[in-house]
């Protein structure tokens, strides 16, 4: 990053990867951080469903797969914006209006077409077969607008033949101009492989059976294609939206055990946040000549070496938190977040506009980090119930049940809260156990694993941090999210340092000696 790209960023980056790609273009390469778990996962030929909630990195590891280095001479395909083709995507579904377990296979063909028409598309300038596969022509711009055109062609056929859609679409697969397509796509993968990148529907009310079923269908021919053609050098990838993933595997994909496997959860671990978060500090200050000498000549493999060379000259050590109760200051800032890199770039970046008021940057103060989290939080908050207002409708409204509880709580509250949300629900869907699995599925209440009144900590599960759900039941003793403290007016004069992050042994020494005393 060159010090004129650096003023028109932000310290710590863009809350989202489309502003970085537009601002830094090619130059992304060498800012994005590789030093993750999931980039080396994701390359996997056993690989294909990629899951991760709203600001997990999804589209970022979509930009990776164009200049990664681990499939030698690959050609990178990137279908992006999927809201611009979902309307004709639902046209054409509902001339599979059958049964689940009809729908969903059929569905499925109609993606198996659009991927492969996608593969003549890019590479047809490759191979004269190839270019004659293009039955619905190569047209130009973004692959989204392709789509929707192919989508759109196929659904006037359909219209002017009324020839059954299955028979349609296997009359097409057994023409000789696209097995010759196929069968030289395949030649060339040998020597280039292709990875596609199929990004997220983003219409994912889970009542929309048309949708839903629509993106079950596009995981099963994922999961089909994968089988028949990553070992010859074709790749899938896609990414789908944990926030609906649930519904998904539980009640809409056909034989989860078959079509649901080897996926990637983009689980964030606090030593992978800390690095990515210094690494981008690190760029800035660097570009813009603030780096200090002690931050140079960092091993981005050791989560130690950056927490000291990065983190600490910076941040420091401790600070005392809105209660006046120390604390270690990566572990306070953490706590604040849902473990996604967006919502601790947003919290570092608020931290870094008091800092530039308060002419103390790169250093930031204790208070200025305090009171940064305080404002900041309730924006992830509103981000956190934005994201369910399709699986949830009047979601926000619910919530308001949850307003002034205490930080710690037993289980059997919820279900007193629960009937003063009956009216909000759609009709037939309210429940005491429905209110609980919203509460814990937006990582809103999760479950205490251990609690010390006396020294003012806790330590809780939340599903967020889960493959599957965190089942709440009445005797359990509950916490609320430090992120939610504000916009939900939780009563936190116990002061209780809520750490929702039990499982990562970086925090073992840091933590629990540290908390112990006032």
């Amino acid at each position: 990053m060159d010090r004129i790209t650096a003023v028109q960023f932000s310290p710590f980056g863009e809350a989202d990867c489309e502003s970085e790609v537009k601002l830094l273009q090619e130059d992304y390469r060498n800012y994005f951080f590789y030093q993750t778990r999931f980039n080396d996962v994701a390359l996997d030929p056993n690989v294909f469903l990629i899951v991760g909630r709203r600001g997990s990195g999804k589209t970022a590891l979509g930009q990776f797969f164009s200049f990664q280095k681990q499939i030698h001479n690959a050609i990178a395909v990137d279908v992006d914006e999927p809201a611009a083709f979902e309307k004709v995507l639902e046209e054409i579904s509902t001339y599979t209006a059958y049964a689940r377990e009809v729908a969903i296979p059929r569905i499925a063909k109609i993606w198996q077409f659009v991927i492969w028409s996608v593969i003549f598309r890019e590479l047809q300038d490759r191979d004269p077969h190839i270019w004659t596969a293009c039955l619905f022509g190569n047209r130009e711009g973004k692959l989204s607008s392709f789509i929707r055109h192919l989508l759109g062609a196929l659904l006037n056929r359909l219209l002017e033949t009324e020839v059954d859609l299955l028979d349609e679409l296997e009359s097409m697969f057994a023409d000789a101009r696209i097995q010759a397509g196929m069968k030289a796509v395949l030649n060339l993968t040998k020597r280039e492989p292709v990875i596609i990148a199929f990004d997220t529907l983003e219409n994912y009310a889970v009542q929309d059976t048309t949708m839903m079923r629509a993106t079950a269908a596009l995981i099963q021919c994922a999961s089909d294609f994968n089988r028949e053609y990553a070992r010859q050098g074709l790749h899938l990838k896609v990414f789908a939206m944990a926030e609906v993933f649930p519904y998904l595997k539980e009640e809409v994909v056909l034989n989860p055990l078959k079509f649901v496997r080897h996926e990637v959860y983009l689980l964030w671990r606090p030593k992978e946040l800390m690095r990515l978060i210094s690494w981008r500090f690190y760029n800035y200050l660097e570009a813009t000549d603030r780096l200090l000498k002690e931050s140079r000549n960092i091993n981005w493999d050791d989560y130690t070496d950056v927490l000291e060379k990065m983190w600490y000259p910076y941040f420091g050590h401790t600070l005392r938190n809105e209660w006046n109760l120390p604390e270690e200051t990566f572990p306070y800032v953490l706590r604040h977040t849902q473990m996604r890199p967006r919502q601790l770039i947003v919290l570092c970046n608020a931290i870094a506009a008091q800092a530039f008021r308060s002419q103390s940057f790169p250093h930031f103060r204790p208070h200025d980090i305090v009171q940064a989290i305080q404002y900041g939080q309730n924006a992830l908050a509103e981000e956190i119930v934005n994201s369910y207002s399709s699986v949830y409708p009047k979601v926000s409204r619910i919530l308001d049940a949850l307003s002034g509880l205490p930080m710690i709580f037993k289980g059997n509250e919820l279900d007193k809260r629960a009937p003063i949300t009956a009216s909000e629900w759609p009709p037939g869907e309210y429940s005491p156990l429905n209110f609980r699995l919203l509460a814990a599925e937006l990582g809103i209440v999760g479950r205490v694993r251990y609690c010390n009144r006396e020294a003012g900590y806790a330590e809780a599960d939340f599903e967020y941090s889960l493959e599957g759900r965190l089942p709440l039941i009445v005797d359990n003793l509950c916490a609320i999210h430090p992120m939610f403290y504000r916009k939900l007016n939780i009563d936190t004069r116990d002061g209780i340092r809520v750490y929702p992050f039990p499982e990562h042994e970086e925090f073992e020494a840091v933590i629990r000696p540290n908390v112990a005393h006032r």
